[in-house]
């Protein structure tokens, strides 16, 4: 049995606000509040991914079984 840990994220208050909207409203528009590019949703078979489009920002999502 493998051990695994989560990588804890030190996103602030405003960040995880806005990469839960973008889960909750797929369509809108939402900007990332740490650098303004736009914050992408995607589906990928029963998971869901949010990420702004910078490189090695924000992300995060949530995956369905």
């Amino acid at each position: 049995m493998a051990i695994v840990r989560a990588k804890t994220r030190n996103y602030t208050n405003e960040e995880w606000a806005a990469l839960r909207l973008k889960l909750d409203n797929p369509d809108r528009e939402v900007l990332c509040p740490r650098c303004g590019n736009e914050i992408e949703y995607e589906e990928i078979g029963n998971s869901i991914s949010v990420n702004c489009i910078s490189e090695n920002c924000i992300f995060g999502g949530i995956r369905g079984l």
